[in-house]
């Protein structure tokens, strides 16, 4: 993994400052209830044409964003939608549910084991509890990004459940999904704390350099996971994905 050069590469498009300014020009209706959904439509599309160009030049180009291709990119970016909400609406409340589960237990506990070993018991249990949490968290995340990678490539809802592969992909992929996952929560901040600095004004371009950063982890985890012995997508390209990057 490079991770450096997921925001590297966004700087050698000729174009890029237009990319980054029609994304961030996109985002300001975000801000209106409801519309925000339809944005991110629009960048998931974008996010996966960038995946399949970055793909076919080996990292190193990617498309000019296009106001002109709006249908296509909401098009291709349904599916990774559709996916990610289905598996946010299943997984993360039985997540959220097991952990209430946990504290009444450890409450339950704690109460009856008495005054003197009820507090260190509780101590223990909570932090059993909460790195347990922490950890199945993880594990949901790195389900969901295997399952939303493989829709976008493929272009179908059901290609996503494709639980063996799912199970390779993690189990291959678990560090390097971790390290960037923590990369970019820690680039994300800074490039908000020096949005925030630009008088807010600045925040508007963080979105867009971060969309395009997560395309090139993106690449990048499908690219090693394949140097891995990983088992290939049946990618489904488009007749503009073929076409030469811009």
């Amino acid at each position: 993994m490079e991770y450096m050069r997921a925001y590297n590469y966004i700087f050698e498009n000729p174009d890029w400052m237009k990319s980054v300014l029609f994304m961030a020009l996109l985002f300001i209706p975000a801000m209106i209830p409801g519309v925000g959904i339809i944005v991110n439509l629009f960048y998931l599309g974008y996010q996966f044409e960038v995946i399949d160009s970055l793909l076919k030049s080996q990292g190193r180009q990617y498309p000019t964003f296009d106001f002109g291709r709006m249908g296509d990119y909401l098009g291709r970016g349904i599916w990774p939608f559709l996916v990610n909400l289905v598996g946010t609406v299943v997984l993360f409340p039985i997540i959220y549910i097991g952990l209430l589960v946990a504290g009444l237990l450890v409450s339950g506990i704690t109460s009856a084991a008495g005054e003197s070993l009820g507090p260190i018991l509780g101590m223990v249990l909570g932090l059993i509890v909460g790195v347990t949490f922490i950890g199945i968290t993880f594990a949901a995340m790195f389900v969901m990004v295997a399952m939303i990678l493989r829709a976008g490539l493929t272009q179908e809802f059901g290609a996503a459940f494709q639980f063996d592969w799912i199970k390779d992909f993690c189990r291959r992929m678990w560090l390097e999904m971790l390290l960037s996952g923590l990369f970019m929560m820690a680039t994300g901040f800074v490039l908000e704390i020096l949005g925030v600095i630009a008088l807010c004004i600045g925040l508007l371009f963080v979105i867009p350099l971060l969309f395009l950063a997560a395309s090139h982890i993106l690449y990048q985890l499908y690219v090693v996971y394949l140097s891995k012995g990983g088992i290939p997508i049946p990618i489904k390209l488009t007749p503009q994905s073929m076409m030469p990057p811009t």
